[in-house]
């Protein structure tokens, strides 16, 4: 009886062997499927070859291990690069589809630095859909996509300068100071910090108009120091400081803005000599405000400059 439990148990044990080695043997034909495919571009079908393979392996335990890995690596792969084309093709949703299924892969085999990597694509991904949203003018919701790729990768300097522009819109000036902060503390390419710059210029200059308009003239030298802060050779920005400070009857600080803005203009600098005019004309230098009327040849001060020059100046 012990002679025949034996052989029953070397029985089992080889056949139990001879399935496993035939398991295995399978598991190797979907691998070498899965790279025939691949190269193919059969993309998905080099996936579920690779699948077949990492199931096979799974039931063989510690014999299986190494090709599962394998295979599960090389599905990690082929999703990413799926995302990849699609993010090129502007196929957000798409990329972002691929792109989790290729992390789910990544955390399945700890592959840290897939990760990592995808957490860029991530970030990049997001960043597409929130400029898609803000060119077509749905500014809050690209914010959300702003601040989604800064989840997966806070030092996206992209993501930042979306950010500064959507937050100009929605005509929030604290954060759009804060996300120009970001980029110039995260981006390494001057030309996106000097974009930033020129929007945040640009933002604080329409709200320094807007106050102009509205005869409030400390917020409008508020905002004009804010503009000329963020790009120091605007010249307009300086005109409207000017315009600002004369009405306010600051007149040395008027010829200095003033003087700035005639300095920095390569053009037209009639408006700008009008009010250096009045700056002078204010502070009692009327030589100075008879020359700098002069130069007022053209446009809507034109006449104005004439006027006080033959009236009320008497200039020579």
């Amino acid at each position: 009886m012990k002679k025949l439990t034996i052989i029953l148990t070397v029985l089992f044990m080889a056949a139990s062997s001879g399935l496993m080695a035939q398991n295995l043997n399978s598991a190797g034909k979907s691998y070498n499927k899965g790279i025939e495919l691949s190269k193919e571009g059969d993309v998905l079908g080099a996936i579920k070859a690779y699948e077949k393979c990492a199931s096979i392996c799974a039931e063989l335990g510690e014999v299986g291990e190494g090709l599962k890995m394998n295979a599960e690596t090389q599905i990690c792969n082929l999703y990413m690069n799926m995302g990849v084309e699609k993010f090129k093709a502007k196929d957000y949703d798409s990329a972002l589809i691929h792109f989790t299924a290729s992390d789910q892969y990544a955390k399945l085999i700890d592959d840290g630095s897939t990760t990592i990597k995808l957490n860029g694509y991530y970030a990049a991904t997001y960043t597409g859909k929130g400029n898609e949203l803000y060119k077509s003018t749905k500014f809050a919701k690209s914010i959300e996509q702003y601040n989604k790729a800064l989840e997966y990768n806070p030092e996206y300097d992209n993501a930042h300068y979306g950010l500064v522009l959507a937050y100009s819109k929605m005509d929030d000036s604290g954060m759009l100071e804060e996300s120009v902060k970001n980029v110039m503390a995260y981006s390494t390419d001057d030309n996106l910090k000097a974009k930033a710059n020129i929007a945040a210029s640009k933002y604080f200059l329409r709200s320094c108009g807007k106050a102009l308009e509205e005869e409030n003239y400390k917020i409008a030298t508020m905002m004009a120091n804010q503009s000329i802060s963020y790009n120091q050779d605007d010249p307009a920005a300086f005109y409207y400081l000017a315009l600002a400070s004369n009405a306010q009857q600051d007149w040395g600080n008027a010829q200095k803005a003033a003087l700035k803005a005639i300095s920095f203009e390569e053009e037209d600098k009639a408006n700008y000599y009008f009010e250096l005019g009045r700056a002078y004309q204010g502070a009692g230098d009327t030589e100075k405000a008879c020359e700098a009327f002069a130069n007022v040849t053209k446009g809507p001060n034109k006449d104005g400059a004439q006027y006080q020059r033959s009236v009320v100046l008497k200039c020579n």
